[in-house]
């Protein structure tokens, strides 16, 4: 049940994000969340960027020092802040810190990652979930996420996103059912990809398309296995080749293992996006916060380990598997749109 905020968010309030991702940047998670900062400028957000953001000599300082006052005082007149977290750069923080305390400004947080779960740093995770509390509006990846917030920070206010956006073109050749798999992402955080050739007795009919930095001999020398390389983020929709898109994480085949693994009952990950844009049915783990979005969707399978994919593939029908295609279609428009974040905002704020 959604608690009653405060007070509303206004439309007549001055709207402001705190940018982090810089347009020549892709550190700190990345593709995703610049073009999440890109939303909040399409939904007339105005940014704050602090000058300087990657020189520390004295005048930087100095200059970081001039806006961070200039910013307080142009936004105490009723103004909405929203931002990523967790946030990085030490003014930023500084400047979030300080309108906490501000009675005429609203803060959103969006919550892009938790990186004392991901990590499995429970000392982080304590600092985080502190952080946390000091907040009242947030947007958050999906439903679990949501529950998991709400048991630290019971009077949230609180929209989700269900799936990221991913301000690109969408794939619209035609695609048929077999057993190719893509997996996309940085590889070497994905050690389970290194065994995936100990699914090749058991699961013939399987072979496995890698993208992304990272890659290892181990993976690379899988009879299974065969690794596409880097490419622009952009235009991976359009050159993934492959059935389905696999969103998995951890050491294990055998199931998401690890504190990236427990990480998935929480969040949404890019790569659903990226696969639904793609025109990819997504194959996720059971346990994942995902699943519930592919069932509600009809644009996927669940396993509990990498081993059932190919006889839970073999069970879909060419006309199922069509079906899935076919539902994928306005959550791509949507995701490419920006529609996820829009619409989430347009929850705290109308």
């Amino acid at each position: 049940m959604m608690l009653k905020p405060e007070r509303e968010i206004s439309m007549n309030e001055n709207r402001f994000y705190i940018r982090q991702y810089p347009v020549d940047s892709f550190y700190h998670g990345g593709i995703g969340y610049r073009d999440a900062e890109e939303v909040f400028k399409r939904q007339n957000f105005i940014p704050i960027a602090f000058p300087f953001y990657d020189t520390f000599s004295l005048v930087a300082k100095v200059s970081r020092i001039f806006y961070l006052l200039g910013i307080l005082l142009e936004t105490r007149k009723r103004s909405c802040i929203i931002f990523l977290f967790p946030v990085f750069a030490r003014m930023n923080r500084l400047l979030i810190r300080l309108s906490v305390s501000g009675k005429t400004r609203r803060l959103i947080c969006f919550i892009a990652d938790v990186d004392g779960i991901k990590d499995g740093n429970q000392k982080l995770l304590k600092k985080e979930i502190a952080e946390l509390k000091r907040y009242r509006y947030f947007i958050v990846h999906n439903d679990s996420m949501a529950q998991w917030l709400r048991s630290h920070v019971p009077e949230a206010n609180i929209a989700t996103i269900e799936f990221f956006d991913f301000l690109t073109y969408p794939f619209l050749g035609n695609r048929t059912k077999d057993g190719q798999i893509v997996f996309a992402g940085n590889l070497e955080k994905s050690k389970f990809l290194e065994s995936l050739g100990l699914l090749k007795e058991k699961s013939p009919g399987l072979h496995f398309n890698l993208y992304g930095p990272g890659i290892t001999a181990v993976m690379q020398s899988q009879d299974n296995v065969t690794y596409h390389g880097v490419m622009k983020p952009y235009e991976l929709p359009l050159k993934l080749n492959g059935s389905f898109g696999l969103v998995w994480d951890g050491d294990s085949i055998e199931g998401p293992g690890g504190s990236r693994g427990d990480y998935m009952k929480y969040i949404s990950h890019h790569k659903l996006s990226l696969y639904i844009v793609s025109g990819l049915p997504l194959i996720v783990p059971e346990m994942a916060a995902s699943a519930p979005l592919v069932r509600k969707y009809g644009i996927g399978i669940t396993v509990g380990n990498l081993a059932e994919i190919e006889q839970k593939i073999n069970d879909i029908s060419p006309e199922w598997y069509q079906e899935m295609i076919q539902n994928m279609k306005p959550l791509a428009k949507k995701i490419c749109n920006g529609d996820c974040i829009a619409e989430a905002l347009n929850q705290l704020i109308k």
